[in-house]
């Protein structure tokens, strides 16, 4: 093996690290949201009642917010605050929502709104790992050169 094919084989796995992150953020969210979906099948329509903020830094967020939603089940109120946190201004109080449930666990939903922003979110991150790893290849293969 000469030395640019041993320099190459080092560079790019060191610079293609920060893509091979993004690639493996943005499929794993695409993967929960997909179990997610295939778990909350009942629909309904329901009202933002309350905001919740939880102080975090996932996500580059210093904070997300969980909606609480009111919304009926087989005639029968249900009040529930989302799992997942999204940005302060993407849900308002009085907001109608339309969600899907699991119809084993009310609890368990998520808003259809939110699940479109975050199969986008996740679809760029994939994106931009995949652009990440071909520049990697490139410098390396330029540098090595």
């Amino acid at each position: 093996m000469d030395d640019r094919t041993l320099f190459f084989l080092v560079l790019f796995p060191l610079v293609s690290v920060g893509g091979v992150a993004l690639l493996w953020i943005g499929l794993s969210g695409l993967r929960k949201a997909r179990r997610r979906q295939e778990r909350e099948r009942a629909s309904a329509t329901g009202a933002v009642v309350d905001i919740t903020k939880r102080y975090t830094l996932r996500r580059g967020m210093l904070y997300t917010c969980h909606p609480v939603v009111e919304f009926d089940v087989d005639g029968r109120t249900r009040r529930h605050e989302s799992e997942t946190g999204y940005w302060l201004d993407m849900f308002r109080v009085g907001e109608h929502v339309d969600l899907r449930y699991d119809a084993d666990d009310p609890s368990r939903f998520h808003l259809e709104k939110g699940v479109a922003w975050q199969e986008k979110a996740d679809r760029a991150t994939v994106a931009a790992g995949l652009v990440w790893i071909a520049v990697a290849a490139v410098v390396a293969y330029i540098v090595s050169g």
